[in-house]
């Protein structure tokens, strides 16, 4: 079994432009780059690349979407945790 990859938020803050865009989740990271381009907010994305994105996500009427998608695609981009 592989072990779990962590990041610290400094790691995660340099992955911060179109070509590399991470993001932090509930502590967990996430490399969005692979969706940034279909995501319907891209420029809102990209304003988020290298940051948490925990409130955000939440509270944007856009994510009001079934979590199912969410949960899918979150899944399909984790890159680690969050180092504490």
């Amino acid at each position: 079994m592989q072990a779990t990859r962590e990041f610290t938020r400094d790691e995660v803050a340099a992955h911060n432009n179109a070509s590399d865009l991470w993001i932090i989740y509930r502590d967990k990271v996430y490399d969005m780059t692979p969706y940034y381009e279909s995501h319907p907010g891209g420029d809102a994305m990209l304003r988020r690349a290298g940051k948490d994105v925990t409130n955000v996500l939440s509270t944007v009427d856009a994510h009001a979407m079934p979590w199912s998608f969410i949960k899918r695609k979150l899944a399909e981009c984790y890159v680690g945790d969050l180092k504490k």
